[in-house]
C-alpha cells in the first residue's frame, strides 16, 4: 500500500502509482500541485501559513483515496489549528467548505455560476423557485447573472458556511444565486423600468453584508408561496372561537416560514369563573402549551413567543 504526504521528502515517481477518485466517480492520477493550489487559494490574503496546512494533512494519499477525503481532512486540519492567536484558520476552513460546495454543484448540474438564467429555469421546473421570479424576462435574468461575484462566498468562516449551505440553500443552488434571487423578488414590486436598478443595489448590499436578511426571508422568500415578512404578532381574545382561530393562524404562519408572537394577556387568570363556575379556569398555560405544540407540529424552524402584555 503506497502512502505519501505533502511533507518533503516526497517521491515524485510514486505519484504515478496513486489514483484518486473524483466526485463524479472517475479516477485520475494524483496531482500534488492541485492540492497545493487549493491550499494556497484558501489561505490567500489571510494571516495563516499554507505550509502548516499542507504539513497537517493526515489523509493517507493511497491508491483510491477520494478528493472529498482529502478536502475534508484539510478542513479538519484548519479547524484544529484555529486559536485566539490565529483566528483566520476558521476562514480557511470556510473557504474549503465552499470549494466542496462549488465542486458538488459542478458535478450535479455541470456548471457553477456561469448561467443564472438556466439556474432559474431549472429551479422553476423543479418547483423549488416561486414563479414570481418569471416577472423578469430571460434577458433580465441573464443580465442579473452578470452581477454575481463568487468572491463574496469567501467571506464566510466555517460555521457561517456550514449554516448557509445546510439550512438555507436549496438543492443544486449556490450562495450568490440564493441572494440574487431574493434580491430580484424583493425588487419585483418596483416599476418595471426601475426594478433592475433596485435589484442590483439590494443584491450588492446583501452580498457585501450591508443588509442582513431575516431567516424566514432568506429561507423561504424564493420558494413557492414564500413570504416577505418574517415576524408576526397576533392576540387571543378570552373565548374559544378566538383562541382556536389564532391557533389556526399560528399554524398557517409557521407553514409559510414566519415567526409568531402571541399576546395571551387577555385570557382570564387561573381560578377565574367559567360559565358561572368558580375556579374553573386553568389560566394561560394550557393554551400556551397548545400553541407551542402547534408550532412544533408545523415546524419551519421558527420560534413561538407568548407575549403577556
Amino acid at each position: 500500500m503506497i502512502q505519501t504526504t505533502l511533507n518533503p521528502p516526497f517521491s515524485l515517481s510514486s505519484q504515478a502509482d496513486i489514483s484518486v477518485v473524483k466526485r463524479d466517480g472517475t479516477h485520475t492520477p494524483l496531482n500534488i500541485k492541485k492540492i497545493r493550489d487549493v491550499v494556497a487559494w484558501a489561505c490567500g490574503n489571510l494571516e495563516v501559513n499554507p505550509v502548516a496546512l499542507e504539513s497537517g494533512l493526515t489523509t493517507r494519499l493511497r491508491h483510491g483515496v477520494t478528493t472529498r477525503e482529502i478536502q475534508d481532512n484539510l478542513i479538519n486540519c484548519a479547524l484544529e489549528m484555529c486559536s485566539p492567536e490565529e483566528p483566520d484558520w476558521r476562514y480557511v476552513a470556510g473557504r474549503l467548505h465552499i470549494w466542496s460546495l462549488w465542486k458538488d454543484t459542478l458535478v450535479a448540474r455541470h456548471y457553477q455560476y456561469s448561467n443564472y438564467a438556466k439556474t432559474v429555469s431549472s429551479q422553476i421546473a423543479a418547483k423549488a423557485y416561486d414563479p414570481r421570479i418569471l416577472a423578469y424576462s430571460p434577458e433580465e435574468l441573464a443580465e442579473a447573472g452578470t452581477w454575481i461575484n463568487p468572491d463574496y462566498d469567501l467571506d464566510y468562516d466555517y460555521a457561517g458556511a456550514v449554516i448557509l449551505t445546510k439550512r438555507y440553500l436549496l438543492p443544486n443552488e449556490l450562495p450568490q444565486e440564493a441572494l440574487l434571487t431574493c434580491s430580484l423578488l424583493i425588487a419585483s414590486v418596483e416599476e418595471p423600468q426601475n426594478r433592475m436598478v433596485w435589484a442590483r443595489r439590494i443584491y450588492e448590499a446583501i452580498a457585501s453584508r450591508k443588509i442582513s436578511l431575516a431567516t424566514p426571508i432568506l429561507a423561504n422568500l424564493r420558494v413557492p408561496g414564500g413570504s416577505l415578512a418574517s415576524c408576526f404578532i397576533t392576540a387571543m381574545e378570552d373565548n374559544l372561537e378566538s383562541i382556536f382561530h389564532e391557533i389556526t393562524n399560528t399554524a398557517r404562519i409557521s407553514k409559510g416560514g414566519g415567526g409568531v408572537g402571541m399576546n395571551v394577556s387577555r385570557i382570564r387568570a387561573t381560578g377565574s369563573r367559567v360559565m358561572g363556575k368558580e375556579n374553573a379556569s386553568g389560566g394561560v398555560l394550557p393554551w400556551v402549551k397548545l400553541l407551542n405544540d402547534t408550532a412544533i407540529a408545523v415546524n419551519q424552524g421558527k420560534l413561538f413567543c407568548p407575549i403577556a402584555a
